[in-house]
């Protein structure tokens, strides 16, 4: 007589995980990438889909992912037993010490920890379907591709699957980093925190696409987070009554928001700027005039936001920023960010205000602009002026006799509007303030991330190498912002640069 194996029945319920998580318990996406704050419990939740999965598919086999391979150990494969203890699993496998590794007593899958600190190891693993990526932040990219091609399985219902959790905890120019690139830029999602998509492939010609998920997460996604944890999280954004400052602006926009930040350096150019005193909603006014300032740019954008000033009792004044407009290549340029806003105008009903502009002096006379060689700021105002869009239909300009009066003429010099525009968010401006509006990220970024270099901003130079060109990432909206504040701001930095 052959004997039967013993079929393992399991129950979970909703509340075993997150409510956040719970959706993607069964998600087979190629790409998961789990992120935001600490005290999420990201890992917790992969350690025991992973652990359901070596469980039931017919083959998997799953590759532990860290910077360092010692570090693996007290790490997933810790939360793995862990996970597994508390759900009363651990009898169903085979921890093993030496060699490091789990093993599934029933069906023989398996998970194998690595380390990127020893590639060649990667040729010795046979067919894995899965990789878990935990601190993906510190993960090099080129490995992970290495890693992500190893991955192959012909076994009927076993599927791929590479799972990313982090921290947004990046030593540098977070922009810059291969996963925010990959997954969050150049999919069209630079400031989203939670969203899906496809990644498009070319493979000989034609386009593969390949499904990714990504899912944010804070503490308050943690229903066991202890109060005494959460305070600790919540205090580092505490607020210095006598300077304004936050107690740790860092750990709190990574550890408590689980947001992109940059770490501070001591030498940043807009030192004085705080985010939680600038960044706050800033909606559209009616009737307000609005006030845009531009850059020339091509790569990586064409820069422009638009502003309002918003009359304040006692005859104050406050500077609003409420909408940035970023179009990257292949869409770039001038006249499609004009079109944009002229479509934008049209459709949230901005078409009450009166449009002024400003921007960089020498564009005023620069001869390199996009129609009939003229200058930059002549192709701005052509932009401006209305256009017939693909289904025919006519949308109207919004530029007036006085639209390009303020445009500046005179570009102020850069230590000197750095030093106003820094007392401006001191607020040593007498009766003078400015708010942005949250989904402007690239000019916040930009007042976060800019650093001083002997002759002014520190501009560095990147290159991309499928459009074979050389560029500078940032800075581009910081410098309208200067061009924005010193025109609207005419009288007051003029008596500022003089001492007065």
């Amino acid at each position: 007589m052959v004997a039967q194996k013993k079929r393992l029945k399991l129950t979970l319920r909703p509340d075993a995980v997150s409510p956040r998580f719970w959706p993607y318990l069964r998600s087979r996406t190629r790409h998961l990438l789990l992120w935001g704050g600490r005290d999420s419990t990201k890992s917790d939740f992969v350690a025991l889909k992973l652990l359901l999965d070596c469980l039931e598919l017919p083959y998997f086999k799953c590759v532990l992912v860290r910077r360092y391979l010692n570090t693996v150990g007290p790490s997933q494969v810790a939360t793995l037993e862990t996970v597994a203890k508390r759900w009363g699993l651990h009898h169903l496998f085979k921890w093993g010490v030496s060699p490091l590794g789990i093993w599934c007593r029933d069906n023989g899958n398996s998970f194998v920890p690595f380390g990127m600190d020893d590639m060649d190891k990667i040729k010795s693993l046979s067919n894995p379907t899965h990789a878990w990526y935990e601190e993906a932040n510190q993960a090099d990219g080129k490995k992970a591709d290495v890693i992500s091609t190893s991955l192959r399985s012909s076994v009927p219902g076993s599927y791929l699957q590479e799972i990313y959790t982090f921290n947004p905890d990046h030593s540098g120019d977070y922009t810059t980093f291969w996963l925010y690139q990959k997954f969050f830029d150049k999919t069209g999602h630079p400031h989203e925190l939670t969203f899906s998509g496809q990644l498009a492939v070319d493979v000989s010609g034609q386009l593969v696409q390949v499904p990714y998920e990504v899912v944010h997460s804070t503490y308050h996604n943690n229903p066991w987070c202890p109060p005494e944890r959460a305070a600790t999280y919540e205090a580092y954004g505490t607020l210095d009554p006598l300077t304004g400052e936050m107690a740790d602006e860092y750990r709190y926009h990574v550890w408590c928001l689980g947001q992109w930040a940059t770490k501070r350096t001591g030498n940043e150019f807009y030192h004085k700027f705080q985010e939680k005193q600038v960044v706050k909603p800033t909606p559209y006014l009616p009737g307000l005039n609005i006030v845009q300032s531009w850059d020339a740019n091509s790569l990586p954008y064409c820069a422009m936001f638009c502003a309002q000033t918003e009359p304040q009792p006692g005859g104050g004044i406050l500077l609003r920023v409420f909408q940035e407009y970023a179009i990257k290549p292949p869409n770039s340029g001038i006249e499609s960010t004009g079109q944009q806003f002229l479509k934008d105008r049209k459709a949230r009903q901005w078409d009450g205000s009166a449009v002024y502009l400003t921007g960089d002096a020498s564009l005023r006379n620069n001869k390199i602009g996009e129609q009939r060689g003229e200058s930059v700021f002549k192709d701005v105002r052509a932009a401006l002026a209305g256009f017939t869009d693909t289904d025919g239909q006519k949308i109207a300009g919004c530029l007036n006799a006085g639209s390009g009066d303020f445009w500046l003429k005179k570009n102020p010099g850069v230590d000197r509007r750095r030093n106003f525009v820094n007392a401006l968010f001191e607020g040593k401006i007498p009766k003078c303030s400015i708010q942005v509006d949250p989904d402007c990220v690239l000019l916040i970024n930009d007042w976060k991330m800019v650093q001083k270099a002997i002759d002014g901003k520190l501009k560095k130079r990147v290159y991309d190498a499928e459009l074979d060109a050389w560029y500078e990432p940032i800075a581009h909206f910081s410098d309208i912002g200067d061009y924005y504040i010193c025109t609207v701001l005419k009288a007051e930095y003029e008596a500022y640069r003089d001492g007065k």
